[in-house]
């Protein structure tokens, strides 16, 4: 893929980072540009986020909406966080020693950013982020998947270009609202969930009402990914993985997602159990089926990394 074909897709991603676009995109695009330039007979190799999920099935990534339209403007689900996935996938597969294209998980990258993915024998099959990592779970500043037309009662202004966006990004003020301006910090004022964790614990602070709020709602629209992406696998799955910052962290979110659960057979063994972080990288708090409880008691993910 030439630069001018990465400079393309520019748009698409602009609802992703939006004002951040420079920081990330462009900054990208500048080290290729410039390894390119002093480094001619090197290979710079571009791996996008959202290639893990180019096995989706066509009924996932299709959306119900004119096809002519949809294909001229590249209209579709593509998911996100696909290079943790792709780690998770491969690291749980050597823990149980198994062999990828044998491993089937539910797999929740929890973060300021938020989603689930259904892997079912090394291939996505599904995830909850769709053209942009707006849809599906909320996050620190996104709302998540809400009704189309609720930001056109929230701001009669929502089709109009938004204050912060830079000029060539034509970012409206609906976007605005839904990618930066909802989520934990709209319900609570932060953005920190382990601030929200800990007051939505504490009946005596004077935050719980809110930051319990916040946390159901967290943790509700992670069981209906849950039990959803349970029935995609036909109830083959190997393990639910939580991953980011909030999966290796959050121990009460964990027990509350597992507790809802169980009657799916899940529940939380080993170091999961105990909120530990083992591990480098993201990947580090596994729930283990009943029937394989024993191997998850061998230190969660300490070893995979």
């Amino acid at each position: 893929m030439r630069v001018i074909q990465i400079k393309i897709l520019f748009p698409l991603n602009a609802l992703h980072i939006q004002t951040d676009i420079i920081r990330h995109n462009a900054s990208s695009l500048a080290i290729i540009q410039a390894v390119a330039h002093l480094l001619p007979s090197a290979r710079n190799i571009a791996y996008f986020d959202s290639a893990f999920h180019q096995t989706l099935p066509a009924h996932i990534h299709t959306y119900p909406i004119d096809p002519t339209i949809a294909a001229r403007n590249k209209l579709r689900k593509y998911g996100f966080h696909g290079i943790s996935y792709a780690f998770i996938l491969h690291s749980v597969a050597t823990y149980l020693s198994k062999p990828p294209s044998a491993t089937s998980l539910i797999a929740l990258h929890l973060g300021s950013g938020a989603s689930a993915c259904a892997i079912r024998r090394g291939r996505s099959v599904d995830t909850s982020m769709g053209l942009t990592p707006l849809a599906g779970l909320p996050g620190a500043t996104r709302s998540g998947s809400v009704d189309p037309s609720l930001v056109f009662h929230y701001t009669h202004d929502a089709g109009r270009p938004a204050p912060r966006a830079a000029k060539d990004l034509h970012i409206t003020a609906a976007e605005d609202i839904l990618n930066k301006r909802s989520g934990w910090k709209a319900l609570t004022g932060t953005t920190d969930f382990g601030v929200i964790s800990a007051k939505a614990a504490d009946e005596q602070d004077p935050e719980h009402g809110r930051c319990r709020l916040a946390l159901d709602i967290f943790v509700d629209r992670v069981l209906g990914f849950v039990g959803a992406y349970y029935v995609t696998l036909g109830g083959q799955c190997d393990a639910l993985v939580f991953a980011g910052g909030i999966g290796e962290k959050g121990a009460l979110l964990r027990k509350r997602v597992v507790d809802g659960v169980k009657c799916l057979g899940f529940e939380l063994v080993g170091s999961a159990a105990l909120g530990l972080a083992w591990g480098a990288m993201s990947a580090n708090a596994c729930v283990g089926r009943p029937e394989e409880q024993q191997s998850w008691r061998c230190g969660g993910l300490r070893n995979w990394v």
